[in-house]
């Protein structure tokens, strides 16, 4: 058995190593973070380097380089922006009646560089994590913002390093946007780590960030796919489900909110839906029902009845 896995483990390296697997985002990023050769180059930058992170005068706390902003621009921008988006996810969870005293364990499911979770209401006996399939964003974070949070790098499968039921919270600010591949999955996944009685906070796509993104004088990137997909498929004037532009782990991913609701409701209780959440991007709360779900529970009354 030992000698199998040998083999098995040497030809999984060898493949990771080649350049065919690598080259392809798609599949390297199921098995590899991102930029993982980027980010040993760029943790030896910050180890050595320690200029690489500013200081706020607000938290105290190291404000990431330009280049690992992931396009939040300038430093107050980036700043601002993660104390707005916070402020409007702690607004969503006070008005569906849930204590932050009770929010202890807190994932940050696609934290980049911590820009919203450096915001997050911290308490001595607060536990916070992120995670982020790009190695160079967590090995920033690492170095820099632990303590007082912990990080870990992942890739684009469903899964995650936690035990079932260890977090109160977990909040996923644009990046349902860009899974196409495995969604429910992920869902399912983030689920299982939470407790019963928790919450997924979650921002979308949908038809209402359609119509603002297609109002758009600046005419942003995005603005510019949907119209270009739209003169080429006619997806905004149909009936559509959902769809998506652009492949892994780049993609731009549009729902139907009534179909989210309707779906997503067969794995948590839809708690509210949150229209301009994050910018042009609607929010989803969702919570956690205690027990299994419905097509477990019918499962376990078979049982019961046999």
């Amino acid at each position: 058995m030992r000698s199998l896995r040998r083999v098995v483990g040497a030809r999984l390296q060898s493949l990771l190593r080649g350049s065919t697997l690598l080259a392809n985002p798609f599949l390297s990023a199921k098995f590899i973070p991102l930029d993982q050769q980027a980010a040993i180059g760029q943790v030896r930058i910050v180890v050595g380097q320690t200029v690489s992170a500013s200081i706020t005068e607000g938290d105290g706390l190291p404000v990431p380089p330009p280049e690992l902003r992931e396009g939040w621009g300038q430093e107050a921008s980036y700043l601002n922006t993660g104390r707005r988006d916070m402020a409007s996810m702690l607004s969503a969870i006070k008005q569906a009646g849930a204590q932050l005293a009770d929010l202890r364990r807190v994932l940050d499911f696609g934290c980049a560089t911590g820009r919203m979770l450096r915001f997050y209401p911290r308490t001595p006996d607060t536990e916070c994590w992120g995670v982020d399939i790009k190695a160079k964003n967590i090995l920033w974070c690492q170095e820099h913002l632990s303590p007082p949070f912990r990080f870990a790098a992942t890739t684009t499968l469903p899964h995650l390093p936690f035990e079932d039921g260890y977090f109160d919270l977990v909040y996923c600010a644009s990046v349902f946007t860009h899974i196409a591949d495995l969604p429910d999955s992920t869902l399912l996944e983030l689920r299982r780590t939470l407790r019963p009685g928790g919450l997924i906070y979650a921002t979308v796509h949908d038809e209402h960030s359609v119509d603002l993104l297609l109002r758009d004088f600046q005419e942003r990137e995005l603005t510019k796919q949907l119209r270009r997909i739209d003169a080429e498929t006619g997806v905004l004037r149909s009936d559509y489900k959902f769809f998506y532009v652009g492949g892994e782990p780049w993609t731009q991913v549009f729902y139907d909110n009534g179909y989210l609701v309707q779906k997503w409701s067969q794995f948590m209780d839809v708690v509210s839906v949150i229209p301009e959440a994050m910018d042009y991007q609607t929010a989803f709360l969702l919570r956690k029902r205690p027990g299994p779900l419905a097509s477990d529970r019918h499962e376990v009354d078979l049982q019961r009845e046999s």
